[in-house]
């Protein structure tokens, strides 16, 4: 009965609430988990005790960005080694269990704020990969607000 109240959080205004691991552009350690909430004139960060917002007149895109990497992994063939010793004694299996190069494709989705601050581009991503359903709904939202405005940038 008396112990500590447990803090509800304030959810008024708010339009989308999701969270992601953040990878740049926020002054927390990068794979952090970060709380992600929308309203109709800002965004807000919060990642333990840090909370930043950015003012949605600021941002000048939201997207998904899918970053394709090709990794070499080495891998040893012992089946190739059985098999090539069976059919060509010692020399086949040197050649059947040789050391053999594989490609496996990783792909990883970010969700990528691009803003302006003072006159500067800069960015903000997060790893999408436990939750790309609410960085689409982000996307689309803000898609839908800029559509007849838009965001102009003088150079």
């Amino acid at each position: 009965m008396f112990g500590k109240k447990k803090e509800k959080k304030n959810f008024e205004g708010i339009t989308i609430y999701t969270a992601f691991h953040h990878v740049n552009g926020l002054p927390i350690p990068e794979n952090v988990l970060c709380e992600v909430f929308s309203y109709p004139d800002r965004i807000d960060f919060k990642s333990g005790t840090t909370e930043i917002k950015l003012p949605k007149e600021k941002i000048t895109d939201i997207s998904i960005k899918t970053d394709t990497e090709i990794q070499q992994q080495l891998v040893s063939s012992a089946g190739g080694a059985i098999a090539g010793a069976m059919l060509f004694g010692s020399l086949g299996a040197i050649i059947g269990g040789r050391v053999k190069t594989k490609k496996v494709k990783t792909t990883t989705n970010y969700l990528i704020i691009t803003y302006k601050s003072e006159n500067e581009l800069k960015y903000i991503g997060f790893d999408i990969q436990n939750n790309p359903s609410s960085a689409d709904k982000l996307v689309k939202e803000f898609q839908k607000s800029n559509s007849a405005s838009g965001v102009k940038i003088e150079l």
